[in-house]
């Protein structure tokens, strides 16, 4: 059988003399790509990176690698580390992903709102191949040298149009099997975002609609995977105040502006859970009944995200128990934010998972509260976290009355905080959410959502107890509602 064409090189079957040769050439150019080099992609992710990475690249130099794929796959292409020297409008070093509807320069560093770094995109190419060139500007006498990395990346060979992940997002991943084609293919799902519920042999026709044996449409199922950040927080008891959040640590968090900042949780990939208020709020006359919301998601630096750019939201659905007209109370101050596109869960953006049961809310259990409110009297431009327990309704109530305050405290909220203790929560996380580990489902479990208090010093937070409303959630995310 003829071997896969790439550009303007035929792979034949090399003779019996020359195949050891050949064997040890092809290894060497897997290894070491150098100018102009064609390297295969393979069903397992294979290494690419800038000369001599991680040692800095050498400058003044060109080089071009063209991937291709075998007959009836595509290529994925997803940058794991990039550093170059930064330039305007990537007129410097910089890396170019070609090929059949991906086009993209690169620039700068991961991580840095300068430039155009890839950050968490994938690259996938709609034919058979994709081309990377790698561009280092000569150094110049007038101008200090700086050292950078280079790249590093990692491509594979996917299936096309069946398999959803490109830059639009989704969660199915497809692999062949042994003495199968390559349309004939295993679903799966992309670990350890994705996991699968019910697996099964598919086929991709070429029209692109997956199949399975009785004919019938359906795609892979792979459901996100929810409360499992890949950074996790550890358990610190002697964290007190607020602390910046490292990166993926909070990865379900969302910044909401509206009528002002706000906060939300990301639940599967489409929806967005908050607080009502933030949306209608109870010091504002507008009843509006479609309030305008932008959402932003992936990052703990509020330039970042807003470099990035929003999330459309395609629908508002608010619980029919909040009353905005009621400015002590509370009761019903949730809802949800539906996205117009799903989005593409990764390190730094994944799901908060629902509660239970109701030993999450047991009295001095503690958990975690993160938001980009107000700190130290400023509107924060970066994530922060508090570590709080859940208080008891007693203290709370006779902390309420000791301070005489008309507020309702019902039984779909709950408090947390000690009462000398400053609680690190504020104006502006309003809509964030409380979660705590369950050790028995072990994933983190998003069981209250700010909602009101008195002021921003020590006390008393008090939360929309997201398990009484569960329900609700589960018919408006299900169309019922």
């Amino acid at each position: 059988m003829a071997g896969p064409r790439a550009g303007n090189y035929a792979w034949r079957k090399p003779s019996s003399t020359g195949r050891m040769c050949w064997l040890l050439l092809w290894g060497l150019l897997q290894a070491w790509p150098t100018r102009g080099s064609v390297l295969l992609a393979r069903r397992l992710p294979q290494p690419l990176t800038s000369p001599g990475y991680p040692e800095p690249y050498p400058r003044g130099q060109e080089s071009s690698t063209h991937i291709a794929a075998p007959r009836g796959f595509a290529v994925r292409l997803v940058f794991q580390d990039f550093d170059l020297e930064p330039s305007p409008d990537c007129g410097g070093d910089s890396v170019t992903v070609a090929g059949s509807g991906v086009l993209s320069q690169l620039c700068g560093q991961q991580g840095s709102p300068l430039n155009s770094p890839p950050g968490q995109r994938e690259f996938t190419s709609s034919g058979r191949s994709l081309q990377l060139t790698f561009r280092a500007r000569a150094s110049s006498q007038d101008q200090p040298t700086h050292l950078h990395r280079g790249f590093l990346a990692v491509y594979q060979a996917v299936a096309p149009s069946c398999e959803p992940l490109s830059e639009a997002g989704g969660g199915s991943a497809a692999t062949s099997t042994p003495g199968a084609t390559p349309s004939e293919i295993q679903s799966s799902c992309r670990e350890p975002y994705y996991q699968e519920v019910s697996a099964g042999a598919l086929c991709c026709p070429v029209q692109g609609i997956w199949k399975d044996r009785q004919d019938r449409q359906e795609g892979p199922h792979c459901v996100p995977v929810c409360g499992r950040p890949v950074t996790p927080m550890a358990q610190q008891p002697e964290t007190l105040g607020s602390s910046r959040a490292p990166p993926g640590s909070f990865p379900w968090q969302a910044l909401t502006v509206g009528r002002g900042r706000g906060g939300g949780a990301l639940l599967g990939d489409r929806w967005v859970l908050t607080a009502a208020h933030t949306l209608y709020p109870k010091d504002s006359a507008s009843l509006r009944k479609n309030p305008q919301v932008d959402v932003f998601l992936g990052h703990t630096h509020v330039d970042e995200l807003l470099r990035q750019g929003s999330y459309p939201v395609r629908r508002v659905a608010v619980h029919p128990d909040y009353r905005q007209h009621e400015p002590h109370n509370f009761d019903g101050d949730i809802a949800l934010l539906e996205l117009e596109h799903r989005v593409a869960l990764g390190p730094q953006l994944l799901p908060v998972c629902l509660p239970d049961t109701e030993t999450l809310y047991r009295s001095g259990r503690w958990g975690h509260v993160s938001g980009f409110g107000v700190d130290l009297g400023w509107m924060s431009s970066e994530l922060k976290w508090s570590r709080l327990p859940v208080a008891p309704r007693e203290a709370c109530e006779a902390w309420l009355r000791d301070r005489q305050r008309a507020e309702l405290f019902s039984h779909n909220m709950f408090c947390v905080g000690e009462e000398l203790q400053a609680s690190g929560v504020c104006q502006g996380d309003s809509g964030s959410v409380y979660v705590v580990w369950d050790g028995r489902a072990r994933r983190w479990v998003a069981t209250g959502i700010v909602s009101w208090g008195v002021g921003c010093g020590k006390g008393y937070g008090f939360y929309t107890k997201v398990l009484n409303y569960v329900g609700w959630i589960k018919g408006v995310m299900g169309g019922k509602g």
